[in-house]
């Protein structure tokens, strides 16, 4: 059983560093073209690892990639509310600055301890990431032997890494999970192992527009 976990690729709130969960945000022109070569590179991986399902997170920047790579394989994906990104509650949208302008006291309380405060309206990280061990001990039996494609945001690729790799939480810093990225987890008899975790040559694309 394999795992192929992705980011979705640029989007106005990457580009101006917003805080962006649950918020939608557009792709920029540039995420355009990286989603298209993302969705090549995905249907590549396809013929080397098939893909038996496929998991979106429903918020757009991450669901178009999903039904543009179901559409070309013709094949069925499912989204999932619990891989949707950290809900910042309050100051989602929001830039830094933004976010201490709205409410300094709050901002300085989560910066202090962001794993157990609940920002108003949101959530903390430790629910965030409780949401991911849900999602993969409901799916780990009925996919044991099968490739699972999730399509989703930084954040929870972080978090189903550390969790498939049984590693503590405040690990996940230890992984650049970049923009368009793919990470691969293979998992023998659940025993989570690190494939691979790459970036394709999104530089080629912004160098010959």
């Amino acid at each position: 059983m394999k795992y192929i976990l992705v980011r979705h690729v640029e989007t106005f709130g990457n580009a101006e560093h917003r805080l962006n969960g649950h918020t939608e945000s557009d792709y920029t022109a540039f995420g355009v073209k990286m989603k298209e070569m993302l969705v090549d590179e995905l249907v590549a991986l396809n013929t080397k690892i098939p893909f038996d399902e496929i998991y979106v997170s429903p918020i757009s920047r991450a669901y178009k990639i999903g039904e543009a790579v179901a559409e070309r394989l013709d094949r069925s994906f499912t989204p999932d509310d619990r891989l949707k990104e950290f809900n910042f509650g309050i100051f989602d949208g929001l830039t830094a600055d933004e976010a201490i302008a709205l409410d300094k006291k709050m901002w300085d309380r989560w910066m202090d301890d962001y794993n157990h405060v609940t920002l108003p309206e949101g959530e903390n990280y430790t629910d965030y990431h409780n949401r991911m061990s849900a999602f993969l001990a409901e799916h780990a039996e009925a996919h044991a032997d099968k490739n699972v494609l999730i399509i989703a945001h930084g954040g929870t690729v972080h978090s189903l890494l550390v969790n498939l790799l049984d590693l503590p939480l405040q690990s996940k810093w230890h992984f650049n999970i970049k923009l368009g990225s793919i990470t691969v987890v293979d998992c023998p008899e659940g025993f989570g192992m690190l494939e691979a975790l790459y970036t394709p040559d999104y530089d080629r694309i912004k160098l010959n527009p």
